[in-house]
């Protein structure tokens, strides 16, 4: 189904207004709004229920966007993102921060007026319990990597934090305040890094955020209320509750009805029912995400044996070239997406033009299969080699409308080249349980990269194998040049190896590209947002706010518990 003119027109008319939003200041209030007295209640719809509340197991955005109001960074990046510019960054629990003579260590000073939810003062011990459970090696996140350059953390005094540094780079500040939530080591302290999920905070969180947290229900739904303590004073809402939901319609049922008042991760195809809607407005958020479908170039299971199909890269690239990326995107997003150029989207590079995809060939496709001697072996048409169908079962969760109907037109696609792609709907989590098993052909999955590209090594390094790394894909040159990449103070050198690592990726096809698309969403129009990031939609939330006159019954209950 196309978008109308007529709600294409709507809907980027309010992307326009957000873009510019975004250009302000990170904690600058809504143009025009004085919301006067705090009050509200926000109606949250979250696709998937969260397994966790605790910052070092989270491994999903609806985790990220509970996480995100109830805990605190040490700081926090400005709107520029730009990751090796100090002089952005705006202190959160640490007042401010202090560089030793060679680099090397970062020495933060704690606001001492910061108090847990519990009433407990926030100290320095919090910050190394915190690194330490985020990098310990029983405990399963994606994070670690990101925190590699740390060679340790200390607390000199109960105030004082300081992280030390392998070596320099231009990220070290970033490195250190964005990749972790701090948590309250008098609360984990004991806890057994191996049994974490099933600490008692990781489902009744206690954090330092502008919203604390209230209760997780039987039936999934998550309540906070402003914190009216919080150092830097209380939000501008009362409440905000999260309320799971199976599946992206079932987000939008809700969200016309009333009975919601935010989704995000629409259909481009129902951007016609919002942009018309009396009540709720259609956002769009900037990102650096991007769509595509994972190989698998080791057999499933464990082990390092190469796949049987998918371990050719002669296969790999024929299987990209088969995929006419233009047709897919204009099928599912309309004019809300664009073709994906690679493993970093066009937004994270100064030179579009120094990259180059893999070209769409059905017959150069067929060539690469014949050279490698793969067959059409019977009447449906399906090549085989060695008694080996070229077969690929692919992954596809049974939340995500739009992955399912881009893995259809992968079907018929392939089939013109003699490919059978199986495409397995599965819920979530058993997802997940496949991926760390490495049961799987292929996924299809997306990654939103984190400023900085610093987001590279937890999805392409080879040590990343069995955690992010979902291609289980390594190479010597990509993990030197994306080390090269980080390390790199001057921009040149930064451009040409990040260049070189972005083609030797697309040249060896562990993966294949398909859409980077923007977020959408729909919010009350009561509702003045916070100004947009592409760190999250969730990333302003705290500073969402209802003037008074706008209310509903529900925005006037106030810090009682919502029934």
């Amino acid at each position: 189904m196309s978008i109308s003119d007529r709600a294409r027109s709507l809907f980027l008319a309010s992307m326009s207004v957000l873009t510019l939003v975004a250009c302000g200041e990170a904690e600058r209030p809504i143009a025009g709004a004085d919301p006067g007295e705090p009050g509200g209640t926000v109606l949250i719809a979250l696709v998937g229920e969260p397994r966790t509340l605790l910052p070092a197991l989270m491994g999903h955005e609806h985790e990220q966007a509970i996480v995100e109001v109830v805990y605190d960074r040490l700081a926090e990046i400005g709107p520029a993102l730009d990751v090796s510019d100090v002089a952005q960054f705006a202190p959160r629990l640490a007042r401010r921060w202090e560089w030793a003579d060679d680099s090397l260590s970062i020495a933060f000073t704690l606001d001492t007026r910061e108090r847990w939810h519990d009433g407990a003062p926030l100290v320095a011990n919090d910050v190394v319990r915190t690194f330490a459970l985020y990098t310990h090696p029983l405990v399963e996140n994606g994070t670690a990597s990101l925190l590699g350059n740390i060679d340790s953390v200390t607390a000199p005094d109960a105030s004082t934090a300081v992280f030390w540094f392998k070596q320099r780079a231009p990220q070290q500040l970033y490195d250190a305040v964005h990749h972790m939530f701090i948590m309250p080591s008098h609360l984990l302290a004991d806890v057994d890094p191996a049994a974490l999920a099933a600490a008692p905070i990781a489902r009744a969180p206690v954090g330092t955020g502008r919203f604390r947290f209230v209760r997780w229900t039987s039936d999934g739904r998550i309540e906070l209320v402003a914190d009216t303590a919080n150092a830097r004073g209380r939000p501008p809402l009362d409440r905000i509750v999260y309320e799971p939901v199976p599946d992206v319609g079932a987000a939008m049922t809700k969200l016309l009805a009333g009975e919601s008042d935010f989704a995000a991760n629409l259909l481009p195809q129902t951007m016609d029912q919002v942009a018309n809607s009396a009540t709720v407005r259609a956002l769009a958020y900037p990102s650096m995400r991007y769509q595509l479908m994972s190989f698998n170039l080791r057999a499933p299971g464990p082990g390092a044996r190469p796949h049987p199909v998918l371990g050719d890269r002669a296969v790999r690239r024929a299987l990209s070239m088969a995929v006419n990326r233009e047709r897919i995107v204009r099928a599912v997003f309309d004019s809300l997406g664009e073709p994906a150029i690679g493993p970093v989207p066009r937004l994270g590079l100064s030179d579009t033009l120094a990259i180059t995809p893999l070209p769409y060939d059905v017959e150069a496709a067929r060539t690469l299969l014949d050279s490698a001697d793969w067959r059409v072996a019977g009447p449906d048409g399906v090549r085989a080699r060695d008694g080996v169908r070229l077969r690929v079962r692919v992954m596809v969760p049974s939340t995500s409308e739009n992955r399912s109907r881009m893995a259809v037109l992968l079907q018929d696609q392939w089939q013109r080249v003699g490919a059978e792609l199986v495409v397995q709907q599965l819920e979530v989590n058993t997802l997940r349980e496949r991926l760390a098993d490495g049961e799987y052909d292929a996924v299809t999955n997306g990654w939103s990269l984190s400023p900085g590209l610093v987001g590279l090594r937890q999805v392409w390094m080879t040590s990343a194998i069995g955690a992010d790394n979902y291609a289980r894909y390594g190479s010597d040159v990509v993990d030197a040049n994306i080390d090269s990449t980080l390390l790199a103070f001057d921009t040149e050198t930064r451009t040409r190896t990040l260049h070189r690592l972005v083609q030797t990726i697309i040249d060896d096809a562990p993966a294949i590209w398909l859409v980077e698309d923007r977020v959408l969403a729909g919010m009350h129009r009561r509702i003045e947002p916070g100004p947009p990031t592409p760190l999250g939609w969730w990333h302003g939330l705290a500073q969402w706010q209802i003037a008074p006159e706008q209310r509903l019954d529900r925005d006037r209950i106030g810090l009682r518990t919502a029934p």
